[in-house]
């Protein structure tokens, strides 16, 4: 691979997951709005994730270009995909001699594995704050109860 941001070799189709990708958060349903916050994914974290699955191992100049926005500000997205887990950076030397950051999107089934992790976590989560508003509202209740009885 030279100083390009696509690899070398035969015509690559796009994978059939990235149009898949691309579809389902065009127009997002309230469903998938409540996946990207709980993920704390950004649209444009999105639209740069597809951008890497559409056009594994580039630069962000690439990317920046295809979802045609700064370099800065999709520089941010990566970093926040790549601690999120979604997508690889590897360090590389190309034949100008420069160093450069190239990012890739895990595989579908580890990212969909981290998908399931986190929203189980999230449930567990959700499911014990709510747990305590329950045990704070019979805590109110029992006092109010209490307190009127020993008006009387």
């Amino acid at each position: 691979m030279g100083d390009t941001d696509t690899p070398t070799g035969t015509d690559i189709t796009p994978l059939v997951e990235s149009k898949e990708i691309s579809e389902i958060f065009r127009n997002p349903s309230s469903a998938q709005e409540a996946l990207l916050s709980v993920f704390d994914l950004q649209e444009s974290h999105v639209r740069a994730y597809i951008a890497v699955v559409e056009h594994p191992d580039s630069k962000i100049d690439r990317i920046a270009e295809v979802v045609d926005r700064h370099r800065r500000y999709v520089a941010k997205s990566l970093r926040a995909l790549h601690d999120a887990g979604l997508v690889e950076r590897e360090e590389r030397t190309f034949e100008t001699g420069s160093i450069g950051l190239v990012y890739s999107p895990l595989p579908p089934e580890e990212v969909e594995s981290r998908f399931q992790n986190e929203l189980r976590d999230w449930l567990i989560d959700a499911q014990t704050e709510i747990r305590k508003i329950d045990r704070r509202i019979e805590v109110d209740s029992d006092s109010l109860c209490c307190d009127h009885g020993d008006e009387n």
